[in-house]
């Protein structure tokens, strides 16, 4: 036993004697596993520029009485949109959307109510856009047939008429069920 460990000491001395002669002095060992290549590109450093930007030019400011007009147009028209409404759709009659909206500014709507299809209710939440003359809204169902189907969704463009009071509106809209296409038609929308 006493031969085995001394001649097992004698291999292992041996070789870290030939690691240590492999190498001369500030030799730098070249690594055993390559590098990454990472092609990445070489930064391009520019010097700041201090120097002032060109002066934009002055808008035309709206004369004050025109410009409270628009503002107090846009108040309006979404005083006239905030309430409630039924939406038909004309090659859906089975399907009926009553909704309430209220605008949360002069351009954002939001609201609540309930798409009757056939002889089911469910409840439904809106949110919406006006730019100009269009009122664009998402509908949502919040209920759905089964656990983990993707509720029903109508995206609905209307177009205001160009009267003080809106009381309709008429436009288009895409329908998905279960985030699947199912139609697309015109609607009808109707202030109750």
């Amino acid at each position: 036993m006493r031969i085995a460990i001394l001649l097992l000491s004698a291999i292992l001395l041996f070789s870290l004697f030939l690691e240590a002669w492999a190498y001369e002095a500030g030799d730098i060992a070249a690594p055993s596993i390559p590098l990454a290549n990472m092609d990445m590109p070489t930064p391009k450093i520019t010097s700041p520029n201090m120097a002032t930007p060109p002066a934009a030019a002055k808008q035309q400011a709206l004369p004050e009485s025109q410009a409270n007009k628009t503002e107090s147009e846009a108040d309006d028209q979404a005083d006239n949109l905030s309430g409630k409404w039924s939406i038909r759709f004309e090659d859906r009659p089975d399907r009926l959307l009553d909704l309430t909206l209220w605008s949360s500014d002069k351009t954002k709507f939001m609201g609540y109510g309930t798409m009757t299809r056939e002889t089911k209710s469910s409840s439904v939440t809106v949110i919406g856009s006006l730019e100009e003359d269009e009122l664009t809204l998402t509908v949502t169902s919040t209920e759905s047939d089964y656990s983990g189907q993707v509720p029903d969704r109508y995206d609905i463009i209307l177009t205001l008429a160009n009267s003080t009071t809106v009381n309709s509106m008429s436009g288009t809209y895409i329908l998905t069920s279960g985030g699947e296409f199912v139609g697309d038609g015109n609607a009808k929308a109707i202030k109750r």
